[in-house]
């Protein structure tokens, strides 16, 4: 635990130093641009947009004119995929003082660039395309284009029962037996990778029975339509995501073992994917779309939003709903055909504000409930809630962005309820390398429960995990966070950027 707390940290520093490095080359000297307060009195809106969107005063002084390019590198960690290295270019366009959103929205343009590889071998490759207020309209366009591999794709089973205890043959003697109930992952997967004489006398294992490996290529594009002051968003989109999947089932695994610890050569026993296929699992939820070959979700998004927060990266107040609708046919080019919703709600309140309201104690809670529907769902559709607000939606029922004690998409079925219940501590702040950072602590606990349909929804059966995270607030826009969550089945480190809402 020290030495990861200590790698984190460490990597924590060389990511400040490479902002610095880039972001403060040509900043704005404050005598030339004490002049832009008195401007805003006199700036002129297209239309009518809230105060609550404004900048902040320190935040327009400082803020950079015309065009410029950033960089830096980033570090992620998850108990699944181990470390990650990989990092960000961006592209800005602020325009200048005399542009009337100069003042109301951090860029004009952006265009963001990312590259990750993680240790497991997963790789992600994205471009994000932003434009707030296109044409000086009360438009917003969005556009992505995603692709990733990762070997490692959980599958822990679908439907209620997915709530159960982990369990499988106990292998612990070399030989057959019955099945075992564990309490703990770690000793779950252990007994999975531990190596068995098959027919023919060849070793086998179970290494791979949670896993598949997964490609992805992802392709939208998102109008935001603003109103009421900028306070209610009507999104409307379009999806393009081709996927396609391996099973291990016949494959020699990547890691065997013997009782006594000895590494050795053996062959993948059937997955649990490839025995719920097979067994009429998929079929009695209506899911397809496992193949090596691309298939194709041609999909149409649309979302209703009412955001009242302060500032979206790490907000001190507000309110946040949304409803958001998903819908994949044949008649849009789809080889399927499903509809999926979400409804989501944040509340952000600040108890406590002190050293002239530097430090704060904030409390942030969200609650999403999500359902999919349809005569033939694409499965991979059930590894998000449909949320439009953020890039990949809302990974459930468990890892970094969920329930953090479990692993990720640990419970899953077609009707999702997940609740997140921080309190941000907000405990100290400097400046180092021209930059401003703020510590903190925030201890959470995040519950949730999966049901086969709207049908089956009872309110019992929820699975929980509490937890204790770091924080650093990197000039305002940029949270670093570390988390640690314990549940019932063992504990989980997480390393990465953002609050998870």
């Amino acid at each position: 635990m020290k030495k990861l707390l200590l790698i984190s940290f460490v990597l924590i520093g060389v990511n400040s130093f490479a902002q610095e490095a880039t972001i403060g080359i040509g900043a704005p000297d404050g005598h030339k641009n004490t002049d832009r307060l008195s401007i805003l009195d006199t700036i002129s809106l297209p239309f009518e947009l809230s105060d609550d969107k404004k900048l902040s005063r320190e935040d327009i002084l400082n803020k950079k004119e015309g065009f410029f390019v950033t960089g830096l590198p980033r570090f992620e960690f998850d108990p699944i995929r181990g470390f990650g290295i990989g990092g960000n270019v961006f592209f800005f366009q602020n325009k200048t003082k005399e542009d009337p959103f100069f003042y109301y929205t951090p860029y004009r343009y952006s265009i963001n660039t990312e590259f990750f590889v993680f240790e497991n071998g997963r790789i992600r490759a994205a471009v994000n395309l932003d434009i707030p207020y296109i044409f000086n309209s009360k438009w917003r366009f969005r556009a992505d284009a995603v692709i990733w591999e990762d070997p490692n794709a959980q599958y822990w089973g679908i439907g209620r029962q997915s709530l159960d205890k982990l369990g499988f043959q106990d292998k612990s003697t070399g030989a057959e037996a019955g099945v075992r109930q564990f309490n703990r992952v770690n000793e779950y997967e252990d007994n999975l990778s531990l190596a068995v004489p098959g027919n023919g006398g060849r070793l086998q294992t179970d290494t791979h029975y949670n896993q598949f490996l997964q490609r992805e290529l992802l392709f939208n594009a998102l109008g935001e339509r603003v109103e009421m002051g900028g306070k209610l968003r009507l999104l409307f989109g379009y999806e393009a995501l081709f996927t396609a999947f391996e099973d291990y089932s016949g494959k020699l695994a990547e890691e065997a073992f013997l009782a006594d610890g000895t590494e050795v050569e053996a062959i993948q026993r059937q997955t649990l994917v490839n025995r719920q296929i097979n067994d009429g699992t998929w079929q009695r939820f209506n899911l397809s779309g496992f193949s090596e070959g691309y298939k194709f979700t041609s999909m149409l998004a649309a979302a209703l939003i009412y955001d009242t927060r302060d500032l979206e990266p790490d907000p001190s107040k507000g309110l946040f709903l949304q409803y958001s609708h998903e819908y994949s046919a044949p008649w849009l080019g789809s080889d399927f055909n499903f509809n999926k919703f979400m409804v989501q709600g944040q509340f952000i309140h600040t108890f406590h504000r002190w050293k002239n309201n530097r430090n704060r104690l904030t409390f942030a809670g969200l609650a999403a409930f999500g359902h999919i529907y349809g005569p033939n769902i694409n499965f991979i559709e059930m590894w998000d809630l449909s949320s439009q607000a953020e890039a990949g939606g809302i990974l459930v029922l468990g890892g970094g962005r969920s329930l953090r004690g479990y692993r990720e998409a640990r419970f899953m079925a077609p009707t999702v309820g997940l609740v997140n219940l921080e309190m941000r501590a907000r405990l100290h702040d400097f400046n180092a390398f021209n930059q401003h950072f703020a510590l903190g602590v925030t201890p959470f606990y995040d519950f949730g429960t999966v049901w086969e349909g709207l049908t089956d929804i009872q309110l019992n059966n929820f699975r929980g995990a509490p937890g204790i995270g770091g924080r650093i607030a990197w000039n305002q826009s940029t949270i670093l966070r570390l988390d640690y969550a314990q549940s019932r089945e063992g504990g989980q480190f997480f390393f990465g950027f953002g609050h998870i809402f």
